[in-house]
């Protein structure tokens, strides 16, 4: 039932205020790639052949996203709208994802809970109908914190391979999300005492291998149409360039990007690994020229990124992305909200002894992503099912001591009665 709640909020934000849509930037690259994927021409970028009539092998973003809206496209189902209701049932189904997670984790009442959030709160499902990576990215984390702590109740050699495949799916959504095999996979295994080290490394093995046998398909797909070694996504390097300059330093645009950053630079390579390249050393460049503003900088960032850091002005740049801005702002209020929540719920989670590193470790990541690249609510839009499980845990921890109070009081109070 929360589940069908939440896919009603997802349609009715879509026929609300997202259909008709304009389609462009990202939403047009990964609309325009399913279609072409599913059609049989491989992974061209599609700017290029709208606008140019020229094929040129691509991989500016990861393929999971544009691969799940292919199946859509194979039934026939092209349109943009048809990808924007595929993508709202993706992200329906991440409301359940998190409740059973918070249920494994907590309890039932917990779980029912995080779902309820999850199914309302705008953070979860402001992306969906834009048909961006951030929906997928939200579905496969919730479903890389249900295999975490499923791996830590079992421990088994297939709880770890199916621990390595929810990360491989995760990199495949988000290529920032590769950190997490660093921040979580490696850490979570190898705190899994009282198991011997050659159990460990068995269950890391298991791991490392199934991530790479998931992800090794795309890797040699590109490896075999690029001049420069490309393994999840040629974006990085566009990327640092719109986020590494004068705009993005200092100024309105501090701790985000600027297209100014890039128009600053000279003609790029077509070829898209040689472009990456191009951009990348641009970047490192600048990066090297004023190391003294990064600690600045990587604040406002990470700042940005959870809604600390001029968060109104950051809900107006979010408009670029088509963001209605009255709902970007209720999304941010109820953020400010659930991240008091989450601390809470991290505190009652460590004194019951629950392992708090799979809650943890999506959040961290993203946040070292911010710093390392630049500050937006997109960005934190995969750590969202960690702050609502968080966040359900510490209001169902102050509700039951809100209750236990009140029956206390209730009881002394009976107790006067007698006595009288």
């Amino acid at each position: 039932m929360v589940v069908a709640v939440g896919l009603g909020v997802r349609l009715g934000y879509l026929f609300g205020w997202m259909h008709p849509a304009v389609v462009d930037g990202d939403p047009f690259y990964y609309h325009q790639a399913a279609n072409l994927f599913a059609d049989g021409r491989g992974w061209p970028d599609p700017f290029e052949l709208r606008y140019f009539d020229r094929y040129v092998p691509d991989a500016q973003h990861p393929p999971l996203t544009s691969a799940l809206l292919a199946i859509p496209s194979v039934l026939g189902f092209t349109g943009f709208l048809s990808h924007q209701i595929f993508s709202c049932l993706l992200g329906a189904l991440s409301v359940g994802v998190v409740g059973l997670v918070g249920r494994r984790a907590a309890g039932p009442a917990t779980g029912l809970l995080a779902a309820g959030i999850a199914a309302l709160y705008p953070g979860m499902w402001l992306n969906d109908a834009l048909v961006m990576s951030e929906t997928t990215g939200i579905l496969t984390c919730a479903l890389l914190i249900a295999a975490a702590h499923r791996f830590w109740d079992r421990r088994t050699v297939a709880d770890a391979c199916w621990l390595g495949a929810a990360l491989a799916a995760a990199m495949l959504a988000r290529a920032e999300l590769a950190l997490l095999a660093l921040v979580l996979v490696v850490p979570l295994i190898a705190m899994s005492r009282p198991l011997p080290w050659r159990r460990r490394l068995g269950l890391l093995a298991a791991a490392a291998g199934t991530s790479v046998a998931v992800v090794a398909p795309w890797t040699a797909y590109n490896l075999s149409r690029f001049e420069e070694p490309e393994f999840l996504s040629s974006g990085l390097g566009s990327t640092l360039a719109v986020t590494h300059c004068e705009a993005s330093y200092f100024g309105k645009y501090t701790g985000w990007w600027s297209f100014d950053c890039i128009q600053a630079l000279d003609q790029a390579p077509v070829e898209r690994s040689e472009r990456d390249v191009y951009y990348r050393e641009a970047a490192y460049r600048f990066i090297g020229d004023n190391a003294g503003e990064l600690p600045r900088v990587a604040a406002a960032r990470a700042g940005r990124t959870w809604g600390l850091y001029r968060p109104w002005q950051q809900t107006e740049f979010d408009g670029v992305e088509l963001r209605p801005l009255g709902l970007s702002r209720l999304g941010m209020v109820c953020l400010w909200v659930l991240e008091l929540a989450a601390v809470a719920g991290t505190v009652v989670l460590r004194r019951r002894g629950v392992v708090l590193l799979p809650l943890l470790a999506v959040p961290i990541t993203l946040t070292l992503a911010s710093v390392l690249v630049y500050g937006t609510t997109r960005f934190r839009a995969c750590a969202e099912p960690a702050v609502v499980l968080l966040a359900a845990v510490g209001i169902a921890a102050i509700v039951g001591a809100l209750r236990r109070r009140r029956a206390g009081l209730a009881t002394a109070e009976a107790q006067r009665e007698r006595a009288k």
